[in-house]
């Protein structure tokens, strides 16, 4: 899904913002973009965008923040503690609750980004599971509701033998298909890992280990 054009979701924070007070029309500096915090609104903020000076509304379900924002200087509401400020309430359309936002779908290993309205179903990574509590992706044992097996494709054996043993009380197994993967049991219920760039499961050592001690796994990068 492709936002509308002309819209640009910001990385990381803009250029010098800040909280306090915030200067009269005619104080904002001829250089450089600035935000101030609303005295009473958690979704609405000043801004100063080379010497021109102006009153801001964040996007319907986002909220003034100046560490983390997503568009401009807003960021999901989940995001900041607004205290006793005034938030707007939800506009929602199909597929979003609010405008902006990261929302459940249904599935443990799929979530919902919503921009402008538009839902944008998103994949969790390989063997985890969207958790709303933290809008983030997790262990699928940790979510109630989702089973762990069926998502990271491998069930915990019931007796712990060979070199599995010598890691309890979380016994890890091979990955039958990928050399740089293997599965963790972690109270009986199985993680799936990845041994990251550049490195592949030991089967002599159960480790992750340089690919060059590895033979048997060819990796092209």
């Amino acid at each position: 899904m492709q936002l509308p054009r002309g819209v640009r979701i910001k990385i990381g924070a803009p250029q010098q913002p800040g909280y306090g007070p915030a200067p009269p029309s005619g104080g904002c500096p001829e250089i450089g973009v600035f935000g101030w915090a609303h005295e009473t609104a958690c979704d609405q903020y000043y801004k100063c965008e080379n010497g021109t000076f102006s009153h801001e509304q964040c996007p319907n379900g986002l909220v003034f923040d100046d560490k983390s924002p997503v568009y401009d200087f807003c960021t999901f509401y989940w995001k900041v503690d607004c205290g006793k400020k005034t938030i707007e309430p939800p506009i929602s359309s199909p597929g979003c609750p609010y405008q902006w936002g990261i929302f459940p779908s249904g599935d443990c290993t799929h979530y919902i980004k919503c921009a402008w309205g538009q839902p944008n179903v998103t994949d969790c990574e390989e063997g985890l599971a969207y958790q709303d509590e933290t809008h983030s992706c997790i262990w699928p044992d940790e979510v109630p509701g989702c089973d762990s097996e069926a998502i990271v494709g491998f069930r915990c054996p019931s007796q712990i033998t060979g070199l599995s043993s010598k890691f309890y009380p979380f016994p890890r197994y091979p990955h039958p298909n990928d050399c740089q993967k293997l599965f963790v049991c972690v109270n009986e219920k199985p993680r799936l890992l990845n041994c990251g760039y550049g490195s592949a499961f030991n089967l002599e050592s159960y480790t992750c280990d340089a690919l060059e001690h590895v033979p048997d796994c060819k990796i092209r990068y």
